[in-house]
């Protein structure tokens, strides 16, 4: 049974207009017993637990008075120029705060919809803008870290979180983690504070709050905190294409998780540019029907610096079409080629249709399903991506992995190589989005980052080639947590 707390502490003069100066922290503790936002006695959690108290801002959306309040109470303690509220509390409070100072929006979704764009995050941002997270109440911080998480899966950094209420039961800590600064308006310390101060509460009941916070303390570590992730030599075990198992090898031996796009129309500068790259690289990626004078003997020696400088060979050719047609196009590239990418809007077929043409050749290949892309507008996404994804893991002894810009499957077998990575500019000036090394990895999930122009781009191709295969590596050990 709830405890009502006595007295509405001027509340109706506020929610008449009345009071034009922002209130207390006191004042507007005392307001949100008032409302009953803040109730004691005997509560079941989410988690299963009985808590002695509740915390139940929803309620402020029927108090406009209090809730612009406490719009005005987080930008105190942190604003922005783009925002987000965590659904579903959140929303209307990040809403009054983003007109307050005229800031920018986004919205997350907690479930794509099946219908109109399927977009799990509405509104307008540039890559790599910074959104300011808010929240009315944290415990663990799992629902902000998998906030946080999509919306830099979506382009934007994260930094920052605004909550009103810190339940002091290991939030701060376990963002802190996971990069994300929390700000708080209030605690539930200062909560039991005022609240015993003007005897709207017993100090049994305060006492009672207290044990139970400390007894159930989440010591920092968040309900969404990733388990440790697979190493290398595990993850070459759980592939089941030999050409994926390559993939991991050739990471670890030559502590490199760099692909270098090629992209020249002329052979002989494709063979430089390789021969440049090859000892940093783990793939080089082709686009061989862009080379206007390719020969066999050009891909006899492209298979000869493979050789020499331990590296896979990547032919971008994106297949789509009957398997029979694909069959016949694949016989062309998976002579030399050991990985080809393909798109899943023809079907399995077009898996089987590359299998068949490597059989045919006597060759192991490796296809790389394009679940995502870097393009601005693509139509790759939402139930298009997922039946990739879907594709691939069902067939892991023909699929070496996916093309895609974040980590769209658990199944570690497989790898992750993420295009449109450059380290000093967003956007090629057509519809180019890029991304840095770090964030393609330690926020998007790649395992191997394309390059391509920013690496091919420079005078020195073989020193900008190092900096990128230096900056992704540290990266990734970083991430899984390698020595």
């Amino acid at each position: 049974m709830a405890t009502a707390m006595n007295g509405s502490n001027g509340l109706a003069k506020m929610e008449s207009g009345q009071a034009s100066q922002l209130m207390s922290i006191e004042d507007f503790i005392l307001e949100l017993g008032a409302v009953e936002a803040v109730k004691f006695g005997s509560f079941t959690l989410k988690s299963g637990l009985t808590s002695p108290v509740y915390f139940d801002l929803r309620v402020l959306v029927s108090y406009p008075k209090l809730l612009s309040t406490c719009a005005k109470l987080l930008l105190k303690a942190k604003s922005g120029s783009l925002m987000c509220g965590v659904p579903y509390t959140a929303l209307p409070i990040a809403t009054i705060m983003a007109v307050e100072v005229g800031a920018a929006m986004v919205v997350r979704r907690k479930e794509a919809k099946d219908y109109g764009t399927k977009k799990m995050v509405e509104g307008v941002w540039k890559e790599g803008q910074n959104c300011l997270v808010v929240e009315d109440v944290v415990t663990t911080g799992g629902s902000v870290a998998d906030t946080a998480k999509l919306l830099r899966e979506h382009g934007m950094t994260v930094t920052d979180c605004v909550v009103l209420l810190d339940r002091e039961q290991g939030a701060i800590a376990s963002l802190a983690k996971q990069g994300v600064a929390v700000h708080s308006v209030v605690t539930v310390s200062k909560v039991l504070e005022v609240l015993t101060k003007h005897k709207k509460i017993t100090q049994e009941m305060a006492d009672k709050v207290r044990d139970f916070l400390y007894n159930n303390q989440t010591n920092g570590q968040s309900v969404t905190e990733e388990p440790s992730l697979p190493s290398l030599p595990e993850r070459a075990r759980l592939a089941a294409n030999p050409v994926t198992k390559r993939v991991f090898q050739t990471m670890m031996e030559k502590q490199s998780n760099l692909c270098v796009a090629v992209d020249s129309t002329s052979a002989k500068e494709v063979l430089r540019v390789v021969e440049m790259v090859g000892p940093h690289v783990v793939v080089v990626k082709l686009h061989q029907d862009i080379v206007v004078d390719w020969t066999e003997e050009t891909e006899k020696q492209m298979v000869a610096l493979a050789s020499k400088h331990n590296f896979l060979l990547f032919e971008d050719r994106k297949l789509a079409d009957i398997g029979n047609t694909v069959r016949l196009q694949a016989e062309r590239v998976v002579g030399w080629a050991d990985l080809v990418t393909v798109h899943g809007v023809g079907g399995p077929g077009v898996l089987e249709g590359v299998q068949t043409a490597a059989k045919g050749k006597g060759r192991e290949v490796g296809a790389l399903l394009v679940a995502e892309m870097s393009s601005a507008g693509n139509l790759a996404r939402g139930e298009y991506t997922k039946g990739c994804v879907e594709m691939g893991e069902a067939r892991p002894e023909m699929v070496a992995g996916f093309i895609c810009q974040s980590r769209l499957s658990k199944d570690y077998g497989l790898v992750q190589m993420t295009p449109g990575v450059h380290r000093a500019v967003a956007g090629d000036g057509g519809d180019q989005r890029y991304v840095t090394p770090s964030k393609a990895i330690l926020e998007r999930g790649a395992d191997i980052v394309i390059v391509g122009r920013g690496v091919t781009g420079e005078l020195d191709q073989g020193a900008a080639c190092l900096i990128y295969k230096e900056e992704a590596w540290a990266a990734f050990t970083q991430k899984f947590g390698m020595q």
